[in-house]
């Protein structure tokens, strides 16, 4: 059984500017964070996990999407040679693309490069019917601040071409897709933080309606003031339970 879940919503992220200075801003300095100890360990529960992957390009809710689908890889176990493991066996040089934590300015942060195995290249439809989108130089790591309740799953591709539908397109180079993904003990930490404050909501928003009513009642002007300001504070406890 896998110690991680990942959740549902990815992020991806697409980055023009040289590695070196494109992953963090310069106000994020170097320090000494490190990863878990066990960090070794985690990888090793995700190695030969597949990822069906579905790329949605399209900013605005109603406008039109370039949807790339049957796209699939599998997290190798197999890592890649830098300048830290050069000396080691089992390691392969093949090209990559620089990761965010391997490759920045926090690498103790994260797992190192390894490998991803590309099973399906991704499909769309255009004017010209079915098209073909491949991928190259594929790599995977796991970032995680050591205490950490959650980390990330990077996963770094290389769009050989442009995939184009329409006025959307998809521009060739480096793509990054993030899952995040949790410890068991910190996923049922953070699952009875969201109970209890979905209970404190429920609780306010009774509180909010209760007023409401009594000034949708009242006559009295001064009243009905009160109740309203009573209603607004209820609906800011609302919001600072995070879930309004």
């Amino acid at each position: 059984m896998k110690k991680f879940i990942g959740l549902i919503h990815s992020l991806i992220l697409i980055f023009e500017t040289p590695f070196s200075s494109g992953f963090l801003s310069s106000s994020w300095t170097p320090d000494v964070a490190t990863c878990p100890p066990e960090i070794k360990q985690y990888v090793q529960s995700q190695t030969d996990t597949i990822l069906d992957i579905r790329l949605n390009i399209g900013l605005e809710k109603d406008s039109p999407v370039l949807a790339i689908g049957g796209f699939q890889f599998q997290l190798s176990n197999k890592p890649i040679l830098n300048k830290e493991n050069e000396d080691e066996k089992n390691f392969t040089s093949e090209l990559h693309i620089p990761l965010p934590g391997t490759n920045g300015p926090r690498p103790r942060l994260s797992s190192g490069a390894y490998h991803l195995n590309f099973l399906q290249d991704g499909t769309y439809v255009n004017m010209n019917g079915l098209q073909n989108v491949e991928f190259s130089e594929g790599c995977w790591e796991m970032i995680w601040r050591d205490r950490a309740a959650a980390g990330l799953i990077v996963c770094g591709l290389k769009l050989n071409q442009d995939a184009r539908r329409n006025d959307m397109v998809l521009e060739k180079g480096n793509i990054y897709i993030t899952f995040p993904v949790w410890s068991k003990e910190g996923l049922q930490k953070r699952q009875f933080c969201k109970l209890e404050s979905q209970a404190k909501y429920k609780e306010f928003e009774m509180a909010r309606d209760e007023e409401l009513q009594k000034m949708a009642k009242s006559s009295n002007i001064l009243i009905k003031a009160l109740h309203y300001r009573n209603a607004v504070a209820a609906t800011e406890s609302m919001d600072n339970t995070g879930l309004h």
